[in-house]
């Protein structure tokens, strides 16, 4: 039940990504859920690579379930760090330039006739 859990609660993590994020970058959410699915997948097959009672199998896949659940949250996490510093710096000029209206155009007097 746990795992099914977490494997849910990872799913929505990345969805409520996606829904915050704007348009352009909704895909990359999926990829984090792509990343929780693959954690998962391999953590459960070396945890069930030679088990054969019941009991170890279901531990396997709780525990291959919460550590598909944290690689989707820190994906997410990177993921929103990341695009949050894109979108800062794109808003702003680069460091060492000027804006037009930080300097003075010696032409602009000429062109306005004064």
């Amino acid at each position: 039940m746990w795992g099914s859990i977490f494997i849910g609660a990872g799913a929505v993590v990345a969805g409520v990504i996606g829904i915050v994020l704007p348009a352009r970058h909704r895909f990359a959410a999926l990829l984090a859920l792509v990343v929780g699915a693959g954690v998962g997948v391999a953590a459960l097959a070396v945890g069930t690579h030679s088990v054969s009672n019941p009991d170890d199998a279901a531990s396997a896949f709780l525990v291959a379930s919460v550590l598909g659940f944290v690689s989707v949250v820190v994906t997410s996490g990177i993921l929103w760090v990341r695009l949050g510093h894109d979108e800062s710096s794109s808003s702003r000029p680069p460091s060492g330039s000027f804006s037009s209206s930080s300097r003075a155009d010696p032409t602009a007097a000429a062109r306005s006739g004064s």
